[in-house]
């Protein structure tokens, strides 16, 4: 933290500098309480905020902190998950509104699964969020990473079955005959539809997608 103030400083030495931070889920480390840094007859201080001592409460009040309600002191995570739900639904920037989603679909997840995740959180608008998109596409990058490091054919199937996972997150569920389809897809069609996905919104694109390969 001590370094980051003085690069900060050496930077905007006019500026009003507040460190805080932030830890999402309890701990046992002594760290979680600790704000001050000292070192010889240096000494440096910091704000420490723990979520789960927060109310959820108040942090439903803001846009902004509505992702980190579900980790904040609440008697029901789902129901807390539920209200922010209801506040990001009245929420009129379609961007605004997607990136709130998914980032409360990633912090969320820390405390509850994502079945109870998928049954509050609107898929679709998750879907036009940039972290939502960045996300899929760093797993296509893994799958064809695993699939260049391992032999090709066993690349190929990993690459497939992860293809296979995102198809589903994106559209929900796949038929027997697609799935066979995909599965007998080269490495090359595979990353082409990794690539394709991103744009599907249901089925239909799907079957269009694949009777053009």
């Amino acid at each position: 933290m001590t370094n980051y103030y003085l690069r900060i400083y050496n930077k905007h030495a006019h500026k009003h500098i507040k460190q805080v931070v932030v830890y999402l889920t309890p701990s046992g480390s002594n760290l979680v309480q600790q704000n001050t840094f000292t070192t010889g007859k240096l000494r440096h201080e910091f704000d420490v905020v723990r979520l789960w001592e927060q109310p959820a409460s108040e942090l439903l009040k803001y846009p902004g902190l509505l992702p980190l309600a579900v980790l904040g002191r609440t008697s029901n995570q789902t129901q807390t998950l539920q209200a922010v739900g209801a506040r990001i639904n009245t929420i009129n920037n379609r961007k605004e509104q997607s990136n709130i989603a998914a980032a409360t679909s990633i912090l969320a997840g820390l405390v509850l699964d994502k079945d109870t995740i998928r049954s509050v959180l609107r898929e679709e608008i998750m879907q036009e969020s940039v972290i939502y998109q960045d996300i899929i596409e760093q797993g296509v990058k893994k799958g064809r990473e695993e699939g260049r490091e391992e032999g090709r054919e066993e690349g190929r199937q990993k690459t497939a079955t992860l293809v296979l996972r995102l198809l589903k997150h994106q559209i929900g569920k796949i038929g027997s005959t697609e799935e066979a389809k995909i599965a007998n897809l080269s490495v090359e069609q595979l990353s082409a539809l990794g690539e394709a996905l991103l744009d599907f919104k249901s089925r239909d694109d799907l079957n269009a997608w694949l009777s053009n390969i």
